[in-house]
């Protein structure tokens, strides 16, 4: 295996272990009672497992096999639900370095096929960025306050 197609497979590793790490965070915000919350990133979990599925798919359609690795959930430890939502904005910025990094390797590789590939995440990760930099904005502003949570809270539970 190349070692464009090994990065391509540890990503995919990687949006594994993203779903266990918004899992964590899952668990963290339903121990504080903010279902809305918990669906919302419950829904991200869904997402992570969605990407690794894209990039299982294309590495076995294109010849090449898939290899797992133990996944690190971290420690689940968060300060406030601010903290959930900041680590989570952390955590899709890395995935935007990690994507940009194995675009780069692929335009020198000149391998369109996982340029094409790479192309849907390079747009799902503007999203993602704009959509956890949108709720750390607001959760700033709310700034701990209940009756503000409760509100977002009820706003998330619609995704």
């Amino acid at each position: 295996m190349s070692k464009l197609y090994e990065n391509l497979n540890e990503q995919m590793n990687f949006e594994l272990e993203s779903a266990y790490i918004y899992a964590t965070m899952s668990a963290y915000l339903d121990q504080q009672n903010m279902k809305g919350m918990t669906h919302f990133i419950d829904e991200q979990v869904k997402e992570e497992m969605e990407h690794a599925g894209r990039i299982k798919k294309f590495l076995q359609e294109t010849g090449h096999g898939v290899k797992y690795r133990p996944l690190n959930p971290g420690d689940g430890e968060f300060d406030s639900i601010e903290d959930v939502f900041k680590k989570a904005l952390e955590h899709e910025k890395e995935v935007t370095s990690r994507i940009n990094d194995l675009v780069k390797e692929a335009r020198d590789e000149g391998d369109q096929r996982v340029l094409n590939l790479l192309a849907w995440f390079v747009d799902e990760q503007i999203e993602e960025e704009d959509l956890f930099g949108v709720i750390v904005e607001r959760l700033e502003r709310i700034n701990g306050q209940w009756s503000g949570l409760y509100i977002l809270d009820n706003e998330m539970a619609n995704r």
